[in-house]
């Protein structure tokens, strides 16, 4: 399994799942679950489309029933004509009741084309509403034979007919005793009525077939595309059924009512139906297909411009572990790949020169080491005569004499730096000051007053070894002396853990350009050529605690130094 942890391997493995997993999700998501979920949508669409086409159409065909049925129901003309039977009223008089009745009752209708009604002992007397007199003319000279010889088949039934390429609609007129007086004749308007189917046939380019009764509208869009076998209508059930032929798809409904029979058959082609869904097969197919040139521009580019610049480099680098300097990688370019190349040349060139130099140097180096060493053999030996002068001080009974001694070898001791010890306790460190204090007071006399004021709490507190001692001497050499004494005010507290030390002296005040050194050795300037003591520290407080210490001057109050030091407890890094 070594293989497996080699990069370039593990780019072709993801390069190649990138290919495969779109793939896959493509395939067998989309082209699976997704298709058929828009397939079942799509027919689902037709499907609803056809019950509302068939649910408009069906409330035509019920209207124009119940308003054949309102001839002989509502009364009007039923006790017209039994009036006229029983001699209360003329024939005339029925004659304008029935002509006033069949204006208002079906002028307005959008359904009809016209409304006629005729008495069976006078049947060529038509009595006609006046909107469809021009369709009921066509109608007497065409299909009033055939709707007079229907009157005995009827009953109590109304029946839709086809005669001479129009549909009608007939009723018997029954009269209280439910005996036929006459027959009412309505003209269907037979584009209306198919309106709400045609337009869904329309909107899916298909063919309609549509029957009312026995009587076959036949194809109500025009189309002359294939339509059903007229054996399938009557293999029809109640409801809806899907029926998939060849090359077509078919949606059947129908309306079945004791008064009416209303069935459609939309017949449109497969290509229709499904054209989205194989246009996006066919999609599908070109992305699958697509992705493989991708996938190999892909894996070509991965090689060029990854792979094989991670093997010219992890070779590089080995021959580089084994001893060969000055390795270097044919890799150029402005992507991060070449400037890694051009980098590692260069490391591996600048590598081989300072090893070189390294060998060349060493012996001077181990030299210098030596030298370093014996140096410190003179503070040593001037400690030591220190030492022995302070013994025969105090043989001889000179009391200032030894302390001058002894404060001196504190600060040589101090300046040496014992065990090479960094960070010291605030209690050795006054011990240096001090020592510091009692050289300035045999200098300076009674025109310098010092005090230190240092809390208990704070002496096991820590901060960089020779910290004090240089405040003070810049306190002395900037303040005390130009004055010709003053006043030096050493203070040291605990505040919130951390140490915090405050070196105040009176004397000569702080020229503007004082200021502006003081500013630069706080930043750590070391080449003002004055206040180094301050650029020391500052310098040393920043490499051993990172920047959270805090060193600042202020110079605010007339007459008067002031420095502030603030150290943390929890020590970084030290340098």
């Amino acid at each position: 399994m070594r293989i497996f942890k080699k990069i370039r391997v593990q780019l072709v493995v993801i390069v190649t799942i990138c290919y495969l997993l779109p793939v896959f999700v493509l395939g067998y998501f989309v082209g699976g679950p997704v298709l058929r979920n828009l397939k079942a949508k799509t027919e689902s669409a037709l499907a609803a489309g056809m019950d509302d086409a068939m649910l408009l159409a069906e409330e035509g065909a019920r209207k124009l029933v119940t308003l054949s049925q309102d001839a002989t129901y509502d009364g009007e003309l039923t006790d017209a004509a039994s009036q006229r039977d029983s001699g209360a009223i003329s024939d005339g008089e029925f004659l304008r009741r029935a002509r006033s009745y069949i204006e208002r009752k079906y002028s307005r209708e959008a359904l009809l084309t016209f409304a006629a009604c005729f008495t069976l002992d006078n049947p060529d007397l038509l009595l006609v509403n006046r909107a469809g007199s021009e369709a009921a003319a066509e109608y007497q000279a065409s299909a009033h034979e055939a709707v007079k010889a229907l009157g005995g088949e009827l009953d109590t039934q109304g029946r839709f007919v086809r005669l001479n390429g129009r549909i009608y609609l007939v009723r018997n007129l029954m009269n209280l005793r439910m005996k036929p007086y006459g027959m009412l004749v309505l003209g269907v308007d037979e584009a209306r009525l198919t309106a709400p189917l045609a337009a869904l046939a329309s909107q899916w380019d298909a063919r309609l077939d549509v029957s009312l009764d026995d009587v076959s509208l036949g194809d109500v869009t025009g189309t002359g595309k294939p339509g059903l076998e007229d054996a399938r209508w009557d293999e029809l059930p109640a409801g809806q059924v899907s029926i998939a032929g060849v090359g077509q798809y078919a949606m059947m409904g129908q309306a079945l009512d004791r008064d009416y029979a209303l069935r459609a058959g939309l017949v449109l082609g497969r290509a229709r139906l499904y054209g989205d869904l194989d246009a996006f097969r066919l999609l599908l197919g070109g992305l699958i297909l697509l992705l493989i040139p991708i996938l190999g521009v892909i894996a070509w580019y991965v090689y060029r411009r990854i792979t094989r610049p991670i093997a010219i480099l992890s070779e590089a680098a080995g021959r580089i572990e084994a001893g060969e300097l000055g390795v270097t990688v044919p890799m150029q370019g402005d992507d991060e790949l070449g400037t890694l190349g051009v980098a590692f040349s260069n490391m591996s060139l600048r590598l081989e020169e300072l090893i070189d130099r390294n060998y060349k140097e060493e012996i001077a180096l181990r030299d210098a080491r030596i030298q370093a060493m014996q140096s410190r053999i003179n503070p040593h030996f001037i400690n030591n005569a220190l030492e022995t002068i302070n013994w025969q001080a105090r043989i001889e009974g000179s009391e200032q004499i030894s302390a001058m001694v002894e404060s001196l070898s504190v600060l040589l001791n101090a300046g040496m730096s014992r065990n090479d010890r960094r960070i010291l306790s605030l209690r050795e460190e006054l011990e240096t000051a001090n020592a510091y204090f009692y050289f300035v007071g045999l200098r300076f006399g009674d025109t310098l007053t010092s005090r230190v004021d240092a809390a208990p709490q704070a002496l096991e507190h820590t901060l960089p070894a020779l910290t004090l001692q240089p405040l003070i001497e810049n306190a002395v050499e900037h303040g005390i002396a130009p004055a010709g004494g003053g006043e030096i005010l050493l203070r040291c507290a605990s505040v919130d853990g951390a140490l915090r030390v405050e070196v105040s002296n009176s004397g000569r005040p702080a020229a503007a350009e004082d200021r502006q050194r003081i500013e630069a050795a706080l930043r750590g300037d070391s080449q003002s050529g004055s206040h180094l003591g301050l650029a020391n520290i500052a310098m040393r407080l920043k490499l051993i605690y990172g920047g959270r210490a805090d060193l600042r001057v202020d110079t605010a109050e007339p007459g008067w130094t002031r420095v502030y030091i603030e150290i943390p407890q929890d020590r970084g890094t030290e340098s």
